[in-house]
């Protein structure tokens, strides 16, 4: 194995290594690099008179201040490492750490001592890196700071964090002539020079983890030490030092180099010797080498490859448009990662996966969504009773944010400075898509193959495609037998393109695949119980059969399943597009259509009139922005705000039968009802005086009597 194949293997391997951990290892880089703060809180806590009496005897500052000073360390370190953990104001965090840090490095004197004042230095880097991951959608204390060059503000945040980490590294070189002190010296000292300039970044960084841990633990082992000897505070005093500049590093390769790196030099340079389609070259370099030497092919084909114009993240689907837009990446010389998400569609990911390998991605990622899908989209959604047009349940307008959100998150996390999707030209998909990148990652370059002359001037139609794919053995599911063009997820299946383009066509009876024909259903309904909480549902109960659901999942996903069975849920709608035109679209939402009707029974029962009035407008404005793409606008998230507000007091359950395409609702309970039987009985009075009807009517009648005599006078005049 070649010295190119032997780096390769060992980025694949942190490569793989970042995908398995990608859910925890923010986390656990976040523990390491707050380790140290941590223990020292608490080691304030256990010995509050020590340090007290300590920083009182050396500084002469009497009790009082002496105590602040142990109060503020405590307290200070304590709450900015549960700010952290928990996610939440993690700048102020940040910035309170940074004060800690100075403070302890004046009033222990760590100014004067070279080794420790590097070591707090490396500390704040750290922090650095944390401070940059917190920008990750773009919020952050330094909005509106004006950026070098294109680089951010962040990305200079992660160079200083990575520099700093250097300092760490030089206080653990030993400077004797043992075999063991030089290989630790060589090694570690590559590995931090790498890190530092941010060359093979996640592979140096991620070995460097390996390193520093096994010298953490082989010098630091302070557990070895009696606690009464002072070795004991002095190992454990290093360790977690040395712990939180390995969450650092952690933090390096979750979120990799940043801008300002070699690694990221390296694409920009490519960038700038691109326009040449590498498939084309590699053509040329084909036939001016022929048979006579295939190694000088070789190797200018391999140099031509490294040429990268830059990393592109597609939104993959494996069907023909995305299958056909990743060999076309390709030939313009993108490195291209696919990303599939999993978020409820019938598909065979691990087949899909072996697909794009063999079309040439240079990484593939699955991820597995539906969860945050139902909890963090469609849930919101059902609380808005949103629906478009008075018909349209958005499907499809949902999914988009879901989808994009993870899609820049993969683009982050590996340093790619665009992004690709399939939508086409004149489709909503494509403004949802992008409003959501841009918002969420604001350097980022799309590029969108249904808006580049030279791509759909090649693909004028599917049948491009299907000829094109032929051409280069993409294996695809979609024939001209069955042209019209499918869109699936958890919440629905929407279809549209080919003969469903001619808006008097009826649907054929085999397209849809969600639901079943009403005719074809059951003869019996089938009974359930939704329970609401704060307009979420939280159980579903088949009143029948005693079968309950209690996670967002497993409940969606069986209302799916009830609805599908009795066909519920199918509509045939023309729509007005975002971009200025009119669509044809055919849907299937067997669940969110129950739940919608289910919720808005519930609302009805417990919200008070006129806020329910005002939650109406909110629910008609949210679905024009989930609709147009505005997701992650400030407007969309206020009124979500508004109107999680408003369903605080939505609790109860609804009992509804699903039957041959209906829902039909037969009860409803709750403990914060505002129906009030005896109120409204006619039967009994109650607390109610019929005669105060007559004054109530007549004050709403004296806009109505003005209006018609003013206009009767009026019309006498003419």
């Amino acid at each position: 194995m070649g010295q190119e194949d032997l780096m390769s293997t060992a980025e694949d391997v942190a490569d793989q290594f970042l995908r398995v951990t990608k859910q925890y290892l923010p986390h656990l880089a976040r523990l390491c690099l707050i380790s140290t703060f941590l223990e020292d809180g608490i080691r304030m806590w256990f010995q509050w008179n020590e340090q007290r009496d300590y920083i009182e005897a050396t500084w002469s500052c009497g009790y009082f201040l002496a105590t602040c000073f142990v109060l503020l360390n405590l307290l200070g370190q304590l709450g900015g490492c549960v700010l952290v953990l928990s996610r939440n104001f993690v700048q102020y965090a940040c910035f309170g750490l940074f004060g800690i840090i100075a403070l302890q490095t004046v009033a222990y004197s760590i100014l004067w001592d070279l080794k420790f004042l590097m070591r707090n230095l490396a500390l704040g880097g750290g922090l650095l890196l944390l401070l940059a991951e917190s920008r990750s959608e773009g919020k952050s204390m330094f909005a509106g700071v004006p950026s070098m060059g294109e680089s951010s503000p962040k990305q200079y945040m992660q160079l200083g964090g990575r520099v700093l980490l250097v300092l760490m590294f030089m206080t653990l070189l030993h400077f004797d002539s043992s075999f063991f002190s030089i290989l630790q010296n060589m090694v570690g000292t590559a590995l931090i020079i790498l890190v530092a300039i941010g060359f093979k970044t996640k592979l140096a960084a991620l070995t460097l983890v390996v390193w520093l841990m096994a010298i953490n633990v082989y010098f630091n082992a302070f557990w070895t030490v009696p606690a009464y000897k002072p070795m004991h505070d002095f190992l454990k005093y290093d360790f977690f030092q040395t712990t939180s500049v390995v969450g650092g590093l952690l933090l390096v390769v979750a979120l990799g180099p940043g801008g300002v790196s070699m690694d990221e030099k390296k694409k920009e340079c490519a960038d700038a010797k691109g326009g040449v389609s590498i498939y084309n070259v590699t053509v040329s370099a084909h036939a001016v080498c022929g048979k006579r030497d295939q190694s000088v092919e070789a190797r200018l084909i391999n140099r031509l490859e490294n040429m990268s114009k830059g990393t592109v993240v597609l939104a993959y689907s494996g069907g023909l448009d995305t299958s056909c837009i990743l060999v076309w990446l390709k030939e313009q010389g993108y490195d291209v990662i696919t990303y599939l998400a999993n978020i409820g569609q019938d598909e065979d990911f691990e087949a899909a996966r072996k697909k794009a390998e063999s079309l040439g991605a240079k990484k593939v990622f699955i991820e597995d969504l539906r969860a945050e899908f139902v909890e963090e989209f469609i849930w919101p959604s059902v609380q808005a009773n949103a629906i478009y047009e008075d018909r349209y349940l958005l499907g499809t307008s949902i999914a988009r944010p879901c989808i994009a959100r993870r899609q820049v998150q993969i683009a982050q996390q590996e340093g790619a400075q665009y992004v690709s999707h399939g939508a086409t030209g004149k489709g909503n998909d494509q403004i949802r898509f992008e409003l959501t990148c841009y918002a969420l990652y604001p350097e980022v370059k799309i590029i969108a193959p249904w808006r580049i002359p030279e791509f759909y001037n090649r693909f004028r139609g599917r049948k491009d495609l299907m000829e094109y794919a032929e051409k280069h053995g993409i294996p695809v599911p979609v024939t001209p037998k069955a042209p019209w063009s499918m869109d699936a997820n958890l919440m629905h299946i929407s279809y549209e393109s080919g003969i469903l383009e001619n808006p008097k066509n009826h649907a054929p009876s085999d397209l849809y695949l969600m639901t079943k024909s009403p005719e074809d259903s059951p003869n019996a309904p089938d009974v359930l119980e939704i329970e609401f909480n704060k307009g979420v549902p939280v159980t579903v109960t088949h009143l029948k059969e005693g079968t309950t659901k209690t996670t967002p999942l497993d409940i969606f996903s069986y209302l799916n399943e009830v609805g599908g069975k009795h066909g519920v849920g199918r509509i045939d709608i023309v729509e007005n597009r975002f971009i200025g035109m009119k669509s044809r679209g055919i849907y299937e939402t067997p669940g969110g259509t129950i739940l919608y009707h289910a919720h808005l029974d519930i609302e009805t029962f417990t919200m008070d009139r006129e806020v329910r009035r005002i939650k109406q407008g909110l629910g008609i404005k949210f679905s024009e922005l989930l609709y147009n793409g505005f997701w992650y606008s400030p407007e969309c998230e206020f009124v979500r705000h508004c109107i999680a507000k408003s369903q605080e007091n939505v609790e109860g359950k609804v009992q509804l039968s699903v039957f041959k395409g209906h829902i039909y609702i037969l009860g409803r309970e709750s403990p914060r009802s505002l129906y009030n039987e005896e109120l409204v009985s006619m039967d009994v009075q109650g607390d109610y005086d019929p005669c105060d009807a007559s004054g109530f009517i007549k004050i709403n009648a004296v806009r109505l009597r003005e209006h018609h005599r003013l206009q009767g006078e009026a019309q006498l005049k003419k």
